[in-house]
């Protein structure tokens, strides 16, 4: 074998030069190589074909997977089966408060599926498309055909290639929903307790507004302490937009005794200071605001002071009210935070009547039949009106 660097001639098999110590490679390992070598640029080219094969493969299953056809098929198949984790899987929706995944499936809940569909047209607009279906629905629509355009909208990439297609919400949103209720009071929609964060009062009732719920059926409840809790059944349809309700909650039975209770010690407290000819200012804590401000309360309570006797002249020295028993109006107003009682006891007069300039002190008794509006103000109920007059008092 000859050296390829200084010439000489080596033994076949040798496999370093005897004269200058270079490797000398054989025949044989030269054609291994280059086997090695073909090898080589064999598997690579069917790897190539094969990620070529793959990229092809992927692309055609991708976009049978997230074309709108599918989308709309895979939408409608849900609806069709009553699968709402499904529908909203398929939803264009920002999750928030209310227009949560559980918030949707408990809407849902009572709706069975549509009974078939299908789709007869299509449209599209920049990123829009839109598919009308025809669809029957014997739960909600008596099983006649409906017609209905399924609008989808794309909304960024799946996997970096597809356009991923969503169906927009409006055929399944009630915009502008409002809740009147009581101030202090907490609401909850299918279980689910609505945030009352930021929400003012005005009057005592509070305006919750709730820009967007999905359609379907809800279970209302309304709670505050010493009322009863208010609960009820509500189904709301996309033709309710700018749908409002109020709630009225009436006191719970304990909130009715405690009351009549201060009832009692008001007219007691109010006869007892304007008889002993004390300023309103005595009582005024017993009085709302809005009482106090309209002036009518103290007039009423002065007149009542002009009535008092020393028992040196006419009128009357001391006032009594016992057996006094009562009860919730028939006649609520069905204004939030305000509440009427019915009261009924018996009234004891003493006074001192003047007959041909001679004085003398008198007691008569009879029924007295009184009305208190109370009103909740700053978390305590209060008088919104005197529940006692000059007149009460006289026809005693």
């Amino acid at each position: 074998m000859i050296c390829p660097r200084c010439g000489k001639d080596n033994p076949q098999g040798a496999r370093f030069c005897m004269n200058c110590r270079y490797l000398l490679e054989s025949e044989e390992d030269f054609q291994g190589d280059e086997k090695n070598s073909n090898l080589a640029k064999v598997i690579i080219g069917v790897e190539a074909v094969l990620l070529i094969a793959l990229a092809v493969l992927f692309g055609v299953i991708g976009n049978s997977m997230t074309k709108p056809e599918k989308i709309l098929e895979n939408y409608w198949e849900a609806r069709e089966e009553g699968d709402w984790n499904r529908v909203y899987d398929c939803l264009d929706v920002s999750d928030s408060e209310f227009l949560t995944r559980q918030m949707f499936v408990n809407a849902m809940r009572n709706r069975a599926g549509v009974d078939s569909w299908s789709m007869e047209g299509e449209s599209e607009e920049g990123e829009t498309k839109g598919f009308t279906v025809i669809y029957e629905d014997t739960a909600w629509d008596s099983g006649k055909p409906q017609e209905q355009v399924t609008t989808l909208v794309s909304k960024g990439r799946n996997w970096l290639f597809f356009q991923n297609w969503r169906v927009t919400v409006e055929d399944l949103i009630v915009r502008d929903v409002t809740f009147y209720l009581p101030a202090g009071s907490q609401l909850e929609l299918n279980g689910q307790e609505v945030s009352m964060e930021g929400v003012s009062d005005e009057n005592g009732t509070i305006e919750l507004q709730v820009p967007q719920l999905f359609s379907g059926d809800y279970q209302i409840k309304v709670k505050k302490e010493g009322m009863e809790t208010y609960q009820t059944n509500l189904t709301l349809g996309t033709d309710d937009q700018g749908f409002e309700y109020e709630v009225i909650l009436r006191p719970s039975k304990k909130l009715e005794t405690e009351l009549v209770e201060r009832s009692g010690a008001a007219l007691q407290m109010i006869l007892q200071n304007a008889l002993s000819g004390k300023d309103f200012g005595t009582v005024s804590e017993l009085f709302s605001e809005t009482a106090i401000e309209s002036g009518e309360v103290s007039e009423q309570y002065n007149e009542i002071k002009d009535i008092r006797s020393d028992g040196r002249i006419e009128g009357v020295t001391f006032f009594e009210i016992y057996e006094l028993e009562g009860e919730l109006s028939p006649d609520q107003t069905g204004v939030a935070g305000q509440v009427f009682m019915e009261m009924e006891g018996q009234g004891k007069k003493h006074y001192v009547s003047e007959f041909m300039g001679v004085l003398s002190q008198d007691i008569s008794e009879g029924n007295l039949k009184l009305s208190f509006d109370f009103v909740e103000e700053n978390g305590q109920w209060r008088l919104n009106s005197m529940p006692i007059t000059e007149e009460d008092i006289r026809y005693i």
